[in-house]
C-alpha cells in the first residue's frame, strides 16, 4: 500500500514538473516571438529614409517598399480631405502630386525635422515636422506641419508604414 502511494506521488510529481516545464517553455517561446517581431531603430530609420527619398525622386516604384500593402493601410493627407484607405489608394494619391513610374526631379524639396521615434515591440510611432519647399528659405515661409507615421512588420517580415497622418501649420 505504501509503495502504491509513493508511486502515485512520484507520478504526480513528474506530471507537475512536466507541466511547469511546458509553462516555462511556452513563456520562453512567447518572449522569443516578441523579440523576433520587435522593430529596431535602424529598421524604422531605414523606412523613414526611404520615404524621404520617395519625395526626392517622385518615383512610384518605391511605394511598395515603404507602405504596408494591405486594405488596412490608412493615410491622412495634408492636401486631401478624408481618410485614404488601403494600399491601392496610395498610388493614385501620389500620382496626383506628379509622381511617376521611374521618378523625376521634384519641383521642391520635402524633408523632415524634429524626428521623435517610439518603439513598442512590433509597432513604432514616428512623429516629425515635414517641410515642403526651398531648404534655403526661412522655415516659417515654407509649407510645413506635423506628421505621424505608424510602422509595423508585414507578413513577409519587412517593416512598412501602416498609417500616416499629415497636417498643415
Amino acid at each position: 500500500m505504501k509503495f502504491k502511494y509513493l508511486l502515485s506521488l512520484g507520478f504526480v510529481f513528474l506530471f507537475l514538473t512536466a507541466c511547469e516545464k511546458d509553462k516555462k517553455l511556452e513563456k520562453l517561446e512567447k518572449t522569443e516571438s516578441i523579440k523576433k517581431n520587435s522593430l529596431t531603430q535602424p529598421e524604422v530609420n531605414a523606412v523613414i529614409d526611404q520615404w524621404v527619398n520617395l519625395w526626392a525622386t517622385y518615383d512610384t516604384d518605391l511605394l511598395a517598399n515603404i507602405f504596408y500593402q494591405s486594405k488596412d493601410l490608412t493615410y491622412f493627407s495634408s492636401e486631401k480631405e478624408g481618410l485614404i484607405k488601403g494600399y491601392e489608394e496610395i498610388l493614385p494619391h501620389h500620382k496626383g502630386f506628379g509622381f511617376i513610374k521611374g521618378g523625376k526631379a521634384p519641383p521642391v524639396d520635402l524633408w523632415l525635422e524634429n524626428i521623435e521615434t517610439r518603439i513598442n515591440g512590433g509597432t513604432a510611432m514616428v512623429a516629425a515636422t515635414w517641410y515642403n519647399g526651398d531648404k534655403t528659405a526661412v522655415r516659417d515661409s515654407t509649407q510645413h506641419g506635423p506628421v505621424t507615421f505608424v510602422l509595423v512588420r508585414d507578413e513577409q517580415g519587412a517593416v512598412k508604414i501602416s498609417h500616416a497622418h499629415f497636417a498643415n501649420n
